[in-house]
């Protein structure tokens, strides 16, 4: 009887793996480049914080646009973990999304105020937070997938944020709604 609770319980453990993917827009930017800036002393601390934040969940894979703002956010993190970045590209975004999910790896996927929102609708996950302003940098989507016996993926999503807090929408009189 010992044995057959036994086969139960691994079969369900086994047949249910569940990963996490972490999406989150780049940290704060400097004006600097124009056409590719880099941090600011704020989005500095921010990557810092994405990387103490979630140095722990078993991160196999980051990855993020070819852009100066999207590496540098996690950039101390990939340090950390000693996990590379790699890059991906906007167009290809559904494909891209599919490759993570499959992957069955625990990822981080960093991209841009125009694109997060686009990649929770891709993967058709109803959400809050419906567009990020200029100067929201906070946001956290972290995507629990479950994989499903015999075959196919579950997903729940949990929005939550992280480092310091963003100003409310419309707030001007913070930093970063001046840089565009």
């Amino acid at each position: 009887m010992r044995l057959f609770f036994f086969l139960i319980g691994f079969l369900i453990v086994s047949g249910c793996a569940s990963t996490r993917i972490y999406i989150l827009r780049h940290a704060e930017k400097s004006g600097e480049p124009a056409d590719n800036p880099h941090l600011s002393e704020a989005g500095k601390i921010r990557a810092r914080d994405l990387a103490g934040a979630i140095h722990n969940k078993h991160i196999k894979q980051i990855f993020a646009t070819p852009t100066n703002r999207t590496f540098e956010t996690v950039e101390p993190l990939s340090k950390r973990l000693n996990v590379p970045v790699e890059y991906y590209t906007n167009d290809t975004l559904l494909k891209f999304l599919i490759r993570v999910v499959r992957s069955e790896k625990s990822t981080v996927i960093v991209g841009h105020s125009n694109t997060i929102i686009r990649m929770l609708d891709e993967l058709q996950l109803p959400h809050q937070v419906k567009e990020i302003p200029d100067n929201d940098y906070d946001n956290l989507f972290i995507i629990k997938v479950k994989t499903k016996n015999p075959g196919g993926y579950a997903y729940k999503l949990k929005e939550t944020t992280y480092g310091k807090l963003s100003p409310p929408a419309g707030d001007s009189s913070h930093p970063a709604m001046m840089m565009k």
